[in-house]
């Protein structure tokens, strides 16, 4: 079987769409600002302080949001080999989990979450969520995962969902 590898830090937000969706927080950022500045300062009678909530609270998770589409995690990947699954994720400190297939006794494989449980020789487990990766990438990644296992002759199990008993 080939190797496949996904960067997994190539799916960006264009410099278009950053820009958008920095001044957009912005925006709303000033019309909070705008509301308590009529409120507070012209007295206006007719319009609360209170009303600046709203225009706060949505700046705030829309700043989030930019945040997190600009300052992205690099390096972020899942590579499948004849040798091992190696994969890093994490938005704040990404970490790199490597399994040898020797290692693994088999594999359980919901057909309607985008899981995968890893079950080694020395009986404990692991669960690969691809919850965080495109569907069609992640429909790809499972079925080359099972591809090769089944060329390593491992068992693969194949549930409807993946519970906390197995």
């Amino acid at each position: 079987m080939e190797n496949l590898y996904y960067s997994l830090s190539e799916e960006e937000f264009s410099k278009g769409r950053k820009i958008l969706i920095w001044s957009f927080a912005a925006l709303f950022f000033l019309a909070g600002i705008y509301v308590l500045f009529i409120g507070l300062i012209l007295g206006q009678k007719s319009i609360s302080p209170v009303l600046s909530i709203a225009p706060f609270g949505i700046s705030l998770v829309v700043f989030i949001i930019a945040g997190f589409a600009t300052f992205k995690g690099t390096n972020l990947f899942i590579s499948i080999d004849k040798d091992k699954i190696e994969y890093k994720f994490g938005f704040f400190k990404p970490l790199t989990h490597s399994f040898k297939w020797i290692d693994i006794k088999e594999l359980i494989m919901p057909r309607r979450q985008k899981k995968i449980k890893l079950i080694f020789k020395d009986e404990s487990s692991f669960v690969i969520d691809l919850t965080w990766v495109q569907r069609k990438k992640s429909s790809h990644i499972r079925r080359h995962i099972y591809h090769t296992a089944r060329e390593k002759d491992l068992n693969v199990i194949k549930v409807s969902t993946l519970s906390n008993k197995l």
